[in-house]
């Protein structure tokens, strides 16, 4: 249009001849644009395609036969019952008290019989776990001296040990009462010093002499509670089962320990 005016033919033909400049100045800026697109796109490990789910998966012609579930009524669930307590008297059941309530129990058959007696107080004894009282002079007649081994044998140290607190509290009679057993050489020794050994199996005939009323309510009184874990000798309370270290046994061991450091050995019949 401007190439068939006289006046304008010039202009046109200098425009032309810089047309390349906005030429190049849109191709600059279109190239750019391409770099930045292609900086934008996501790498070829990113793309992810449309996965099938559930929700968009085809449905089958026939929908797949629903599970049925029978109706079985839960099993109920109990707790362990502890095993019963024993009904009857028996040597087992001597060997199985912990020393505490055997020696309450030694208290108590004296007790039924109408002999005053009374137990020493925790701690050291000083050899005299019961003192009777068989007269109103109010000093102790004889000492008896406890021991639940279970059915260990009680050799002859204990009854000299129990021989010098007769003759330190200057008492002429004392009794010897385990739930074990005696050896020949402990016999010889009390047989001779008015040491009366009563036994295990010596111990169930008394207990099975009583009245029926004494014998029943003795076995109450013996089973009662937790009657087979030892009680601490310094505090009075069930002690706990500990397992040994580095190959060591287990034993018994005070529940305020560290205050209380007091241990007992396990018992092995």
């Amino acid at each position: 249009m401007w190439a068939g005016n006289m006046f304008l033919n010039p202009l046109s033909q200098a425009f032309a001849a810089m047309a390349w400049l906005p030429a190049g100045f849109f191709f600059l800026l279109a190239v750019l644009a391409g770099l930045r697109q292609f900086a934008q796109r996501p790498a070829s490990s990113e793309r992810t395609s449309p996965a099938s789910s559930p929700a968009t998966a085809r449905p089958s012609a026939s929908p797949p036969p629903r599970e049925v579930t029978p109706n079985i009524p839960p099993v109920p669930t109990t707790k362990p019952t502890p095993p019963a307590k024993p009904q009857a008297w028996s040597l087992a059941l001597i060997h199985s008290l912990e020393w505490k309530r055997f020696e309450d129990v030694c208290q108590q058959f004296y007790q039924l019989h109408g002999i005053k007696s009374e137990t020493t107080p925790l701690g050291p004894d000083g050899g005299i776990d019961i003192r009777l009282y068989q007269d109103d002079s109010g000093k102790a007649t004889s000492i008896v001296q406890c021991k639940a081994w279970g059915e260990r044998y009680v050799g002859v140290k204990p009854v000299h040990e129990l021989l010098g607190v007769m003759t330190h509290e200057k008492i002429p009679k004392a009794f010897f009462m385990t739930s074990g057993k005696f050896s020949d050489d402990a016999k010889l020794v009390a047989s001779s010093n008015h040491i009366s050994l009563i036994d295990g199996a010596m111990m169930l005939t008394m207990i099975e002499r009583l009245p029926a009323d004494a014998k029943q309510q003795l076995l109450e009184f013996a089973t009662r509670g937790d009657y087979t874990t030892p009680t601490c000798p310094h505090c009075g309370i069930r002690m706990r089962h500990v397992a040994g270290k580095g190959g060591r046994p287990d034993f018994w061991g005070c529940h305020n320990y560290p205050r209380c450091k007091q241990t007992l050995g396990m018992r092995v019949c």
